[in-house]
């Protein structure tokens, strides 16, 4: 197991200073989606290649579903180009949020098909479009199934690896313990029953704060998670982190890895 985290919550101007801060904290990795984007990707592979700290996943782009043809085939280029970075990086993968929002961003075209109906097509086929590219660099896209005040599409982790099973290879899901707290009837069963196409995992409480700082407990899922051979990234995402920046960052990487050792 490794632990990663999010690079939005990561201080430092530039990012040698970002993993300076992750290698004095305790990281292994961390998740690349902001500032690090706007640099050429030799520059930031460059950079890396100087580091102890690994990239465990790369953002994608949100807009595959944007009603705007423009956009939408924007998405695909920048998907395009984040996997073939994710390659180059050694990363898992590319981080696939399909939708946000409750309601279908496409026309409603009843009777014919709902704009929710033309949303599912629509991430079949943009996922269908990016799969071979994914599967022939090494890596995965992996949705991350949200919970039902944040999207509607993808909101249990089932539903991730449905998606991967109809795909097929170079697809993926992943596991938030934020999100299947609000989605899951029970988080292990979740984690066995889709055991197959699981390659990544997000770690937050319940509050959505830093682990430990929440009522979720972390082990019965660490436990499944062991259970499934999952040996993979860790990565920390949160919204806010109770009490000074530093202490609890190092606290919470020291809490996880004891939650895991326990588990």
């Amino acid at each position: 197991m490794k632990i990663t985290i999010r690079e939005g919550m990561v201080p430092g101007d530039t990012l040698p200073s970002k993993l300076a801060w992750l290698e004095s904290i305790g990281f292994d990795g961390i998740e690349l989606h902001a500032a690090s984007m706007q640099i050429t990707h030799d520059e930031l592979i460059g950079i890396m290649q100087d580091s102890p700290i690994g990239v465990s996943a790369i953002e994608g782009i949100p807009r595959l579903l944007d009603p705007d043809l423009a956009v939408r085939e924007d998405a695909v280029r920048q998907t395009t180009e984040r996997i073939g970075l994710a390659a180059r990086l050694d990363a898992v993968g590319v981080l696939i949020v399909p939708q946000f929002g409750r309601t279908a961003a496409l026309p409603d075209l009843s009777p014919w098909k709902t704009g929710a109906d033309l949303e599912h097509e629509m991430l079949y086929t943009q996922l269908n479009r990016l799969a071979p590219l994914a599967r022939d660099a090494g890596v995965v896209l992996f949705t991350e199934p949200l919970n039902r005040y944040e999207a509607y599409i993808v909101n249990r982790v089932d539903q991730g690896a449905e998606i991967a099973r109809k795909v097929g290879d170079g697809v993926a899901t992943m596991a938030d313990f934020f999100h299947m707290n609000i989605e899951e009837a029970d988080i292990p069963t979740a984690i066995r029953e889709s055991s197959d196409h699981i390659a990544y995992v997000h770690v937050a409480d319940s509050n959505r704060a830093q682990p430990g700082m929440g009522h979720l407990d972390f082990r019965p899922g660490f436990r499944a998670l062991k259970e499934i051979g999952y040996d993979g990234w860790l990565g920390l995402e949160c919204s806010r982190i109770i009490g000074d920046y530093d202490d609890a960052i190092r606290e919470t990487v020291a809490f996880i890895r004891h939650e895991w050792d326990a588990a």
